[in-house]
């Protein structure tokens, strides 16, 4: 292992390690030990500065899709927006936290079926979530329900991170579906079941109301939703949204442009007066730059990553020092490893890892389909546990959760359904050990 190879590694570990101790916000720390990682592998500043700004320019327009979902959901509490929608899914929903899991797993798949992780959040945890405060769930659990649903649908055959992954391997995205088909089937059932054990979980957490909370609740809900800006305004709210996202799932409106141009128009809707728009904005100014910020950081370290590229070489060290004996079995070892590698090495794994195995591997009769298709699945649902990707930050400024406290909750039970999902294709199999 050589000494850049050696700093990476350590800076890994000091990131995950300051993240859990609070030492700082996510955003210094993103920021401060990438750099300073940078310099000690002998990168000159002028080139850390570059990294940064290639960081910079891969995270901008998230940055900017962050930055202003966050202003225009909040627009929508303040007409009561969310209100109307609370009051009339719990008409129905009764006082069932299991169906509230429920709804937010289907949800999360529907809006999924486009392919953008980030449409997945955008159109499902502002949503939830009022529902969930109501229902005294933690947004914890809104985050894992959201996770594994738009990870799991991540093994449809336009799902960019498949086709992307596909081209590594040299097989084609269609292929690699069809072959991963039977897995797909089962983390969808095994996504619904885990609702179970997380509605417990909660429940014992105190979610859920009790009978004299739920009756009260229903009273309220008998009552009319007060409407700040009037009830007109709310209903033109609320069908300028849900018309954005038909368009947005459709594919006919990229994100950005929605939500800028869509902010644009309900801030001058709801506040016509230039006093009131800047309070609005001082009142948000909190969140959002809190959560900018934090971007900024996973750019920093998106950016000094792929500039040094001494996560890619551990990768490769890996493969080659695998012993002769042991090459059949990388592809299961992969496999049960492959939740935590997408966690750290991010998309290393997929374009360094896989190729340089499947030329060892091919002779004890993988195929690209199978060993990419196995390992994809077995580490998709950390996309939104990743460190190196945006899309996870982007949820977690919505839910209004720390990665810190969103890995606490989810890590362990996301790596129980990997697992099992790889105990699935094991015994069908699909995987060979």
């Amino acid at each position: 292992m050589t000494f850049s190879i050696a700093v990476a590694v350590a800076m890994m570990v000091l990131i995950i390690v300051l993240l859990f101790r609070e030492v700082a916000p996510p955003g210094v720390i993103f920021s401060a030990v990438p750099i300073l990682a940078a310099l000690l592998m002998g990168y000159g500043p002028r080139e850390v500065n570059g990294f940064i700004g290639d960081g910079m320019k891969a995270l901008g327009n998230t940055i900017f899709l962050m930055a202003f979902a966050i202003l225009y959901f909040g627009l929508l509490h303040d007409a009561g927006v969310f209100k109307a929608l609370v009051q009339f899914i719990m008409r129905f929903l009764g006082n069932s936290v299991l169906g509230v899991l429920v709804i937010t797993c289907l949800v999360g798949m529907g809006t999924q079926l486009d392919g953008s992780g980030a449409t997945t959040a955008l159109c499902t945890i502002p949503p939830m979530k009022p529902i969930y405060e109501r229902m005294k769930i933690r947004p914890q659990a809104l985050l894992l329900m959201e996770s594994l649903a738009s990870g799991t649908l991540c093994l449809l055959p336009w799902a960019p991170g498949l086709v992307e992954g596909s081209s590594y391997v040299g097989a084609e995205a269609f292929d690699v579906f069809r072959f991963v088909r039977p897995a797909l089937i089962f983390m969808i059932v095994l996504m619904l079941l885990f609702c179970v054990p997380v509605a417990l979980y909660e429940k014992k957490n105190g979610a859920g109301l009790t009978r004299e909370e739920f009756l009260k609740m229903k009273e309220e809900i008998r009552e009319s939703v007060e409407y700040p800006f009037g009830r007109k305004i709310a209903l033109f709210d609320g069908i300028f949204t849900l018309t954005l996202m038909v368009l947005l799932l459709a594919g006919r409106l990229p994100s950005n442009l929605a939500f800028g141009l869509g902010f644009a128009v309900l801030l001058v809707l709801n506040y016509p007066h230039i006093k009131d728009q800047r309070e609005y904005f001082r009142k948000q100014s909190g969140t959002v730059f809190h959560m900018v910020f934090t971007l900024f950081g996973v750019a920093v370290l998106v950016g000094i990553n792929n500039g040094t590229g001494e996560l890619g070489a551990l990768a490769r060290l890996i493969v080659n020092s695998a012993p002769a004996g042991a090459i059949a079995h990388i592809p299961f070892i992969l496999c049960i490893f492959s939740l935590l590698l997408s966690i750290t090495l991010g998309g290393a794994k997929n374009s360094v890892v896989l190729p340089a195995i499947l030329p060892m591997v091919a002779a004890f009769g993988f195929t690209p389909q199978q060993l990419f298709g196995c390992v994809f699945a077995c580490g998709i649902v950390s996309a939104n546990l990743s460190l190196f990707n945006a899309t996870p930050y982007l949820a977690l400024g919505l839910a209004g959760v720390e990665m810190k406290d969103h890995l606490k909750y989810s890590l362990i039970p996301v790596q129980i359904f990997c697992w099992l999902t790889l105990l699935f294709m094991v015994v069908t199999g699909m995987m060979k050990i």
